[in-house]
């Protein structure tokens, strides 16, 4: 596992984790796939109220799983997608078929929900040295962080 990965994963997806905090757990498993990395064996395991789950590592805005298939809230999983950085030039392509809706700079981060309405799929990326300007089409939570719980 490179730096940057292992850097990322214990950032983003380990914090409330229920293996453990960081990527000797025992449970991760890393998925490196179309320019992308995240632990495959995450899961959720903090919660804000009974079957409110939350990635305790995402700020808020991008910590929600959303429903899972069976159309409950109580999901655990979620989609992240942990991409290196935007020099590496390898990131979400945003079109038609993978939306960009919301995003948002953060501590050198750029955090965007993509949605996927072909397959009714979402995700949350993070792209180390991103900008707004990678998705001008999004709505910039910044703008609005103080008004979501």
């Amino acid at each position: 596992m490179e730096k940057w990965q292992k850097k990322m994963i214990e950032e983003f997806q380990c914090p409330g984790c229920v293996a453990g905090g960081d990527i000797e757990c025992g449970e991760c498993k890393l998925k490196d796939e179309h320019g992308y990395v995240c632990c495959g064996g995450h899961v959720l395991g903090t919660m804000l109220g009974l079957g409110n789950n939350i990635a305790l590592g995402l700020p808020k805005g991008f910590n929600k799983p959303g429903i899972n298939d069976e159309g409950t809230r109580n999901k655990n999983t979620m989609d992240i997608r942990l991409w290196k950085d935007v020099k590496d030039a390898k990131f979400p392509m945003w079109d038609h078929l993978n939306i960009p809706v919301w995003a948002m700079e953060k501590d050198g981060y750029l955090f965007v929900r993509t949605y996927c309405p072909r397959i009714n799929r979402g995700y949350v990326d993070v792209i180390k040295d991103g900008t707004l300007a990678m998705v001008p089409n999004a709505l910039d939570v910044s703008k609005f962080i103080n008004t979501i719980d």
